[in-house]
């Protein structure tokens, strides 16, 4: 099983490096799957990008102060030599901090005193040259989170806002509203052909996918459904949250939805909690997905034969 997770884990370096994953929410989607060519496919519900709770933080921008620069001597006891020179900046940690369970055994004083003009120079370039790594920083971890997406990058609301108006431009969204927090409201229908693959959702730009459904044409002819990305107990996030036992899940919504899969072909296999219903030449499947509508964890999977 070891050897399963590091193959995982190998493929969502990407993901891994932003924390960030795309999720369904609560939804009701729907998929025919007509004559082993025509497919017609529906999503209306809840879109959500799974970020970290420690999202990325931008740095205070703010000037260095020489007020708030502490400059000090460590004197030696016996000797009176200066041994050390302390400098503190705003809320550094004071390793020199005192502490009552030792501080009378101390064999140095630690004295307070004015700052050169030298120290302050140096320390300025210091806290200059630090805050420009955490500017850095920061705009790294923005572009690696824009890039899993395609752009948006999850507690940025401007960029979320931006991201729904993009979507909204591409065929098959007939609504995208950016909802608050990290959740999208969609409203997506297409029609057309299966050809060897299709899968929804499909975010322009992004470096990596996270399909909620997916079909794939056999080499005998055979369509198969795949939902990757619907039940939690099967899904990729999962995984990696049970083998990196260190990380903090974020925070989501519950994964609430039904999916119904209709076809005119033969019903080869399928997990629905109730296998099919006939209507006319059609067959009709639906699942009832999510633990607080009391529905199955495991994704859905169909094969239909034509």
């Amino acid at each position: 099983m070891n050897h399963i997770f590091r193959l995982a884990a190998a493929i969502a370096a990407p993901l891994l490096l932003s924390g960030c994953f795309l999720l369904p929410g609560k939804f009701d989607a729907s998929l025919k799957i007509l004559d082993g060519e025509r497919y017609a496919f529906s999503y209306i519900g809840q879109v959500q990008m799974a970020a970290p709770d420690s999202k990325p933080e931008r740095p205070e921008n703010i000037a260095f102060d020489p007020a708030l620069l502490t400059c000090r001597d460590v004197v030696d006891k016996n000797s009176g030599q200066i041994t050390d020179t302390s400098h503190l900046y705003r809320d550094e940690y004071d390793s020199y901090a005192v502490d009552s369970s030792f501080d009378s055994d101390r064999g140095y004083d630690v004295v307070e005193r004015s700052c050169s003009e030298e120290e302050i120079t140096a320390q300025q370039k210091k806290y200059e040259a630090e805050q420009a790594r955490k500017q850095e920083e920061y705009e790294q971890e923005r572009a690696i989170a824009g890039a899993v997406f395609g752009g948006p990058v999850p507690g940025d609301e401007k960029s979320m806002r931006a991201f729904a108006e993009t979507l909204s431009k591409y065929k098959g969204w007939k609504k995208v509203e950016y909802a608050g927090g990290n959740i999208f409201n969609v409203e997506y229908s297409e029609t057309g052909t299966i050809g060897s693959y299709f899968s929804f959702p499909v975010l322009p730009d992004a470096q990596m996918q996270y399909p909620f459904f997916q079909l794939a044409r056999r080499a005998n002819g055979d369509v198969e459904l795949f939902a990757p990305g619907v039940a939690a107990k099967s899904s990729f996030f999962n995984m990696m949250m049970l083998e990196d036992k260190s990380a903090k899940a974020p925070e989501l919504a519950e994964i609430d939805g039904t999916f119904t899969l209709e076809t005119n072909g033969t019903v080869v296999t399928n997990n629905s909690a109730d296998g099919f219903t006939e209507k006319g030449d059609r067959k009709i499947m639906t699942w009832k997905i999510g633990k607080n509508v009391g529905g199955q964890q495991d994704a859905p999977r169909a094969m239909i034969r034509f």
